[in-house]
């Protein structure tokens, strides 16, 4: 009952071709969202999800390829140095490059895909962090504080002034 006008570029162990349209993997479905300009997210120091490795990011820029290669050639350099020497990390391109101005230590902060679909840093020792898009990692922590050894008023205290209130611009 085959189609043969129906073309499938994939076709399953058995030699039948799959239905137009079937994905068998694709990273594309753990892609975490492009951060919005004017947003706040949470950010986590070198990826350590803990509440000493945390802070908080304003996006300023989302760039494209091209448009942050003409304004920032400098640091488009040290993009292409850091993802050879991080390949296990970073995507071999990125869709668009996430400003933080000030960032980590009052410094341009720069954001690109990893491999898993995420936002990382490409900062040295500052702005090496990961942006936490959709909040799952905070609220992972949140939920969990009792697991961390903090006072009643320092986990109070740590919940309260790291909530972030995001508008639209």
């Amino acid at each position: 009952m085959s189609n043969k006008n129906t073309k499938s570029r994939h076709k399953k162990d058995n030699g039948y071709p799959l239905p137009e349209g079937t994905v068998l993997f694709s990273r594309k479905k753990r892609m975490q969202p492009v951060p919005e300009v004017g947003m706040k997210y949470h950010c986590f120091d070198d990826g350590k999800k803990t509440f000493s490795r945390h802070y908080i990011i304003e996006v300023t820029e989302v760039l494209g390829h091209n448009a942050f290669k003409r304004k920032y050639p400098e640091i488009f350099k040290k993009y292409l140095q850091t993802t050879k020497e991080h390949e296990w990390l970073y995507s071999r391109s990125t869709d668009k490059f996430i400003i933080t101005n000030p960032g980590e230590n009052n410094e341009l902060g720069v954001f690109v895909r990893t491999k898993d679909g995420g936002w990382f840093g490409i900062g040295d020792l500052f702005n090496c962090g990961e942006i936490d898009v959709t909040g799952k990692i905070w609220n992972y922590l949140v939920e969990h504080i009792d697991d961390f050894d903090l006072t009643q008023e320092d986990k109070e205290r740590i919940v309260r002034e790291n909530k972030i209130e995001n508008e639209k611009p």
